[in-house]
């Protein structure tokens, strides 16, 4: 029987010495919603992305935009009164009376915990005057973000044909947002209590986000961001998490039930397992010198800002920096001044374009540019005085010659 268990033992041991070895990283997830996309934050490389640029409802997920917008216009201490429109938004609320007064940061956390509808349009009137002058500014500030496939009607997401955006939109959204720290602030924040005249009014907000807080959902290193859900538009998020100084963020719409939280978790934790920033171009590093005509030595090229760039695992071999310097330098340069180009390439597909600039001023040599002149300038001067001197020689002897020969013919005569 003891021998029988050491073959078994000793079989189950050369099984497991001769499986293959897992490949490293992790294969990219199932997502059960939708559409969805995986961005770095810090460089803004997609990592993954299911039907990312499809027009999608985003419920309340719109409320980013909102919130960016309205730090962005606005103080967190501007007094903010309520309107009859605000009063009667509809949707989720924390129910604002009308002619209440509250700061612009007290209803940026109603609307970004509570997702609170009466607060996104009292603070769309606060900014722009109106919910449709709102939503103008809102949408210029989308393309300018680069996000080109969305047009929003109104400031909370409640269904519009009209209202829509995409997962790769959102994620630029997303990620712009998380740039500003009151936003970010904001985001974090699990519960939060705001002062209200009226004692029987929600003051207690909590945040909508598993993410944050669940001890089924809840993600380490989670930073944020928002939630939304309409019949329409079905279950939302935008997610970010940090790890080892990374930031990620993840959007999935149009999911179920807690796929959404399994969505997001199963996107992050794929980002943080398969990928890695590194810097490519360092602004203070210098990459070539060039030299100078006429110069008081050469002048050394940097790029023009710092680049990083997410690679998954062993992409990096793939990168090709190419160089592309001015033919011709002339002095005088100046710090700063565009002197060529650095192109990256990663399989042999162009993944920035950059400016080589000079890193310090480089001053005209005076004694050498004088010394280049003399030496194009004297002699084509020499050979001009030598040939001045022939044709005088020239018109000398012919002068004595015309002289000699009126004197024999005077002679003659």
């Amino acid at each position: 029987m003891v021998l029988l268990q050491i073959r078994i033992i000793l079989l189950v041991l050369l099984y497991l010495l001769f499986l293959p070895l897992p490949a490293l990283g992790q294969q990219p997830p199932q997502i059960s919603g939708e559409t969805a996309v995986l961005m770095d934050a810090q460089t803004g490389v997609v990592l993954y992305g299911k039907e990312e640029n499809k027009k999608m409802y985003p419920a309340s997920t719109t409320k980013v935009l909102t919130a960016l917008v309205a730090l962005e216009r606005a103080r967190l201490t501007d007094m903010v009164t309520i309107g009859s429109d605000a009063a009667h938004a509809g949707g989720s609320a924390i129910w604002l009376a009308e002619g209440e007064r509250l700061t612009l940061e007290e209803l940026l956390y109603a609307l970004l915990l509570n997702s609170a509808n009466d607060a996104g349009v009292a603070i769309a009137q606060h900014i722009a005057g109106s919910v449709e002058k709102f939503a103008e500014i809102s949408n210029d500030r989308a393309r300018e973000l680069g996000a080109k496939n969305t047009h929003f009607t109104n400031p909370h997401g409640m269904p519009d044909e009209n209202h829509y955006t995409t997962a790769y939109d959102l994620a630029l959204i997303g990620r712009k947002a998380m740039e500003n720290k009151d936003f970010r602030k904001i985001v974090a924040t699990v519960n939060h209590e705001i002062p209200r005249a009226d004692p029987e009014a929600q003051r207690y907000l909590f945040n909508h986000n598993k993410l944050l807080w669940s001890s089924v959902y809840g993600y380490q290193g989670a930073t944020g961001l928002k939630t939304g859900y309409t019949v329409e538009a079905g279950q939302c998020i935008v997610a970010s998490a940090e790890r080892d100084g990374r930031e990620l963020i993840a959007v999935v719409l149009h999911a179920e039930g807690s796929n959404l939280w399994t969505d997001a978790i199963a996107l992050l934790n794929y980002g943080f397992a398969n990928f890695e920033n590194q810097q490519i171009l360092d602004s203070k590093k210098i990459l070539t010198s060039l030299p100078v005509q006429y110069g008081k030595g050469k002048v050394n090229l940097a790029p023009a800002g710092d680049y990083f760039y997410t690679f998954s695992v062993g992409e990096k071999d793939k990168l090709d920096i190419k160089l592309e310097p001015a033919a011709e330098v002339n002095a005088p340069v100046a710090k700063g001044q565009v002197l060529g180009n650095v192109i990256l390439s990663l399989d042999g597909k162009t993944i920035e374009r950059m400016e080589l600039i000079a890193a310090q001023d480089v001053e005209k040599d005076w004694f050498a540019w004088g010394k280049s002149v003399a030496y194009w300038s004297i002699p084509p001067f020499l050979i001009l005085l030598w040939v001045r001197r022939k044709i005088r020689l020239r018109r000398a002897r012919r002068k004595r010659a015309l002289r000699r020969k009126r004197y024999y013919s005077d002679l003659m005569e």
